[in-house]
C-alpha cells in the first residue's frame, strides 16, 4: 500500500495490510472514485486487491479495516465468494447483484464483529444501518419471497452481531409483521453453526432461503497464482 495511505493507519492496521499483502503476494491498492461520496469500498480477483475511496484524505481506520477484513479472507484465507453460476440460463443483473448482496452479508457476520471489537463505536454505526433496512424491507416494493429473504438475513446480522438495543426490537417486529418468528429462529439455528465454514454456511442459506442451487458458484481465488476458478454450488449429499 503507498505510504501516503498507510500512514493514515494505526500501528495494527499497518500490521494487518503488511500481512495481508505478504501473505497474498500482493500490494493493496488504492483509488480514488470521487462519486463514492462518504463509502469505502474494496475490489479483489485474482490480480490483488482494491481500496475504493471518495478522496485522498477520507481513509477513515474503522472503514478501512472493514474492507481489509473482506480482502483478508478472500485472498488469504481462501474463503469463497458467492457468484453465478456461468451455466445457469437464468441470469439477469438483477441476480447478480443479489447474490454480491447475500455474499457481502454473510461475509459481514464474521467481520463485524472483529471490526466492533476493535471500534467500538462501530456498534452505533451498524445499529443505523440496521435501522434503516428494517424500514426498507418494510415499505419498498419487494416481491413477497426477496422481502422474506432480506427480512431474515437483516434479522441474523442484528441478532449475532448486535445482540441488544432498540434493533433488535425493530428486527422481531418486522418478522413478527410478516409472520416468519419461526422461519427466523430456525435459519439462525441452522447459520450460526456454520459460520466458521463458508461452503456450508452458503449451503444452509440457500436451503432456507430457497434460492435455487443451479443459480450460484463459489469462486475461489488464488492471487500467489493469479487465478480463481468457479465450483458450482450444490446441495449437501
Amino acid at each position: 500500500m503507498d505510504d501516503l495511505y498507510l500512514r493514515q493507519l494505526p500501528d495494527d492496521l499497518q500490521a494487518l495490510v503488511r500481512g495481508i499483502e505478504q501473505q497474498g503476494g500482493i500490494v493493496v491498492q488504492v483509488e480514488v472514485e470521487p462519486a463514492r461520496g462518504g463509502t469505502v469500498a474494496c475490489h479483489v480477483d485474482e490480480h490483488g486487491a482494491t481500496l475504493l475511496v471518495s478522496r485522498e484524505e477520507f481513509f477513515q481506520p474503522a472503514s478501512v479495516m472493514h474492507e481489509l477484513l473482506h480482502v483478508r479472507r478472500f485472498l488469504v484465507d481462501g474463503v469463497p465468494q458467492i457468484v453465478v453460476n456461468d451455466d445457469f440460463n437464468d441470469w439477469t443483473p438483477e441476480l447478480e447483484s443479489g447474490l454480491t448482496n447475500l455474499d457481502n452479508g454473510l461475509e459481514h457476520l464474521i467481520i463485524v464483529p472483529e471490526e466492533i471489537f476493535r471500534f467500538p463505536g462501530r456498534r452505533e454505526y451498524w445499529a443505523g444501518v440496521m435501522t434503516r433496512k428494517f424500514e426498507e424491507i418494510r415499505v419498498n416494493p419487494l416481491v413477497p419471497d426477496d422481502r422474506r429473504r432480506h427480512a431474515l438475513v437483516n434479522w441474523l446480522f442484528t441478532h449475532h452481531v448486535l445482540m441488544e438495543g432498540p434493533q433488535i426490537l425493530a428486527a422481531d417486529s418486522l418478522v413478527d409483521e410478516l409472520g416468519l418468528r419461526q422461519q427466523a429462529d430456525a435459519f439462525r439455528d441452522a447459520m450460526i453453526p456454520a459460520l466458521a465454514m463458508k461452503e456450508e454456511a452458503v449451503r444452509r442459506c440457500f436451503e432456507r432461503l430457497n434460492i435455487p442451487f443451479a443459480a450460484a458458484a463459489l469462486k475461489y481465488i488464488d492471487s500467489r497464482a493469479r487465478r480463481s476458478r468457479a465450483v458450482a454450488l450444490e446441495p449437501a449429499t
